[in-house]
């Protein structure tokens, strides 16, 4: 992935939102453009959090004439994730519209946790997203009367269904950092009986009906 050296400026411009510093950045030291940002290890993945997505591509287009747009766009982070798998836990409408549009191959790639970017939009509650998915690359995401394929249908960490990913997901609002600890928190508790975990919980909170558009 390049050097594991954390540059200061593009640095101190992704945590304080400044993108278009970073895209000044960038045009000028191209020869960073791979390096990681922060220290999760983000490259592109950072820019899925800003509305200056089709800036980077337009960098990559002028400069990186030894990569393909595709290859560009299927590298990996620390954590396996894909600029797609960014954009859905981020809930960037436009930048999954955008990615989905030029490469339909990321929705099948799994992040370390054995999640597509189906499943982690599902996890963090973008039902929006979800939908938009399933709808317009119904060859990607679903199978014989819009069953799900079994590659988005569970994560392969621990088993974890995509169905209870939504309940849960949803339970916890738009809150990542929050929804990530009580996520895990109840995955290792009721991972025994993980088969009664979406009508638990749409039992204790009232929400039967956040998954209509994925079953």
């Amino acid at each position: 992935m390049g050097s594991q050296i954390i540059l200061e400026k593009p640095y101190g411009a992704a945590m304080s939102g400044d993108w278009k510093s970073m895209i000044d950045y960038y045009q000028e030291h191209f020869e960073y453009f791979f390096s990681p940002v922060t220290h999760s290890l983000d490259t592109l993945c950072t820019a899925t959090k800003s509305n200056h997505l089709k800036i980077y591509f337009e960098i990559v287009k002028e400069r990186a004439f030894f990569v393909t747009e595709e290859e560009f766009l299927v590298k990996q982070n620390k954590f396996g994730n894909t600029v797609l798998h960014e954009a859905t836990i981020y809930g960037n409408y436009e930048a999954v519209r955008l990615l989905a549009e030029r490469c339909a191959d990321l929705l099948s790639i799994k992040n370390n946790y054995g999640e597509t970017p189906l499943f982690t939009a599902a996890e963090f509650g973008e039902a929006e997203i979800v939908e938009f998915l399933i709808r317009s690359k119904p060859k990607q995401c679903v199978v014989y009367k819009n069953r799900l394929l079994s590659i988005h249908s569970k994560r392969s960490e621990d088993g974890l269904s995509i169905l209870s990913a939504a309940i849960i997901g949803q339970h916890f609002g738009k809150d990542i950092e929050e929804r990530s600890t009580a996520k895990n928190s109840l995955t290792k508790s009721s991972l025994s009986r993980k088969e009664e975990i979406p009508l638990l919980i749409a039992t204790r909170y009232g929400i039967e009906e956040i998954v209509g558009e994925i079953i």
